[in-house]
């Protein structure tokens, strides 16, 4: 066998080599399937940690021994810490990767869940819990990101986009009944070790097909514009603080007034220092964009219309109706259902014929619908007559909303401020969640105190006739029953008519905002015909 013959023979039964450029193709294709449920999970942990809580907190409160005034802020330092730091957590993704960013905020997330699940008192508790607000502040950019770099063709995108959006209102829903569940069979510190479950399955689940190490944004450092990144989250913070304060005290306390200033204030100069920054942290160009533009306000409204219902929701079936906290979070499975159908189905049938300019306002509008069936409540009406129909249509507007949003507020973005866009949807949906609270909560507390100011005289009026046909003295026990029960009566009918109010006024706010939106979208229908 000549030296060429047997050259070539070793050629043909040796086996083929990769090269290395075969290789880094081969290890960068991400298992796309991995990818999108390690995304889910991560988002439905941190939607979930938002309303589990709600459930939770009486039980806590009394194992902490917790004060009426520390109890509120198991939630608002969560709250806090996410909203004000949601736009570091966008640039420390473009900074780091998303590959660092996304296992950092997963173990951080579920590190601080254990540690407020172990606390043995209110300061442990409040720090864990601003503990998960800060990586959670990282995850929920890291997460958007990592879908809208991995899923780029247009309709397997807005596939993926209409379940992930499904999950954010899933997660939200889902946590009443999960809550519920744990605390009533279990134990309140279980609503908080479920994160460590779901962060170890996302983790373990998308651990392979994250994006290399070095796929970052090279030309972004963490000390680019630290004056305008400094002033973007003094505003999200001071709005969200300022929300809360009005929640607590009312919209006209000067804590309220002071913090919603300073908000105003920094998010003013945050504009101007954005518009001359060499390298700005938000490039107001990315604002531009009409209907990117509309996703961010539309998750506003939306995130204060769902976490605002879900308050009142919450007491309509619980204090109302006597349900116990599983039972309260199985009233709100046809919400879910409907959410998740709705958000399928929309991506396929409604999107592609009306475009997110047309499924947004359409989306609001029957979230509107949904809280003019709501402000039908009565002390008489029963779940099947309002909270059911209510809470499907609630469930076929966020359906409809979210979904698009989110697609709509990342798509057409330069993948190294993917991280940014997706800070902005987080931000405008956490700031929005807590001025629904505090606009709700306020307006029921005090519609609720002049409804019963003007009512008492009339159940007095009452009470004394009911204890002259009972022959009962105001002192005797029978006397101090018939009080009670009418007391108790005064009280329910109060804040039911209080809440049915707040319905129909964010009804009108909600269908004012859905006819801005068809208007703005008309008005650059007929600016572009007009231009070719």
């Amino acid at each position: 066998m000549t030296p060429s013959v047997a050259s070539s023979l070793k050629k043909r039964t040796e086996p083929a080599r990769e090269t290395p450029e075969e290789t880094v193709v081969t290890t960068r294709q991400p298992n796309r399937r991995a990818v999108m449920v390690s995304a889910v999970l991560t988002q439905l942990m941190i939607m979930l940690d938002l309303t589990v809580i709600a459930i939770a907190l009486p039980r806590m409160q009394d194992d902490l021994e917790m004060t009426a005034s520390q109890s509120p802020w198991t939630v608002t330092g969560y709250s806090l810490a996410f909203g004000g730091l949601v736009l570091v957590g966008g640039r420390l993704c473009a900074v780091a990767g998303i590959r660092r960013s996304y296992q950092v905020g997963l173990i951080g997330f579920g590190v601080a869940s254990l540690a407020a699940g172990m606390a043995t008192s209110f300061p442990i508790l409040l720090t864990a819990r601003v503990a998960q607000g800060c990586f959670g502040a990282l995850l929920a950019p890291t997460s958007q990101a990592l879908l809208n770099i991995t899923f780029t063709e247009r309709t397997e995108r807005e596939r993926v986009f209409a379940i992930f959006g499904a999950t954010g209102g899933l997660g939200a829903g889902t946590g009443l009944l999960i809550g519920g569940a744990l605390t009533e069979w279990m134990d309140w510190r279980w609503a908080l070790y479920i994160n460590i479950l779901l962060a170890a399955a996302a983790l373990t689940i998308g651990q392979r097909s994250l994006p290399p190490a070095d796929r970052r944004d090279r030309g972004s450092r963490i000390t680019d514009d630290l004056t305008g990144l400094a002033l973007g989250c003094t505003a999200c913070f001071s709005a969200v603080y300022g929300l809360d304060r009005a929640q607590q005290t009312s919209w006209t306390s000067t804590s309220t007034v002071t913090w919603l200033a300073i908000g105003s204030g920094a998010a003013m100069l945050f504009v101007a220092r954005e518009h001359y920054a060499s390298r700005p942290v938000l490039p107001l160009s990315m604002l531009a964009l009409p209907v990117r533009a509309a996703s961010y306000a539309t998750q506003f409204i939306a995130g204060a219309a769902q976490m605002g219902a879900t308050i009142y929701l919450t007491y309509y079936v619980q204090n109302h109706f006597g349900y116990s906290p599983f039972k309260s979070g199985v009233a709100f499975l046809p919400m879910i259902a409907a959410l998740v159908a709705t958000a399928i189905t929309a991506g396929r049938l409604i999107v592609p014929r009306i475009g997110a300019r047309g499924t947004l306002p359409l989306g609001l509008a029957l979230v509107a619908v949904a809280f003019l069936i709501f402000s039908r409540m009565t002390t008489e009406s029963t779940y099947a007559q309002v909270a059911l129909p209510g809470l499907i249509a609630f469930g076929s507007g966020l359906g409809l909303t979210m979904p698009v949003a989110f697609n709509s507020g990342t798509r057409g973005v330069e993948a190294k401020r993917t991280g940014l866009a997706s800070a902005i949807l987080s931000a405008s949906q956490q700031i929005g969640g807590s001025f629904g609270v505090a606009l709700m909560t306020s307006y029921a507390t005090q519609h609720a105190e002049d409804y019963v100011a003007d009512h008492t005289e009339e159940v007095r009026a009452v009470a004394m006739e009911a204890m002259m046909r009972a022959q009962a003295l105001p002192q005797s026990p029978a006397g101090q029953k018939i009080i009670e029960t009418l007391r108790t009566q005064l009280i329910d009918r109060a804040q039911i008519e209080a809440y049915a109010g707040g319905f129909t006024m964010m009804a009108w706010a909600l269908a004012g905002a859905a006819t801005v939106l068809v208007a703005c979208g008309i008005g650059l229908s007929v600016r572009r015909r007009r231009t070719r």
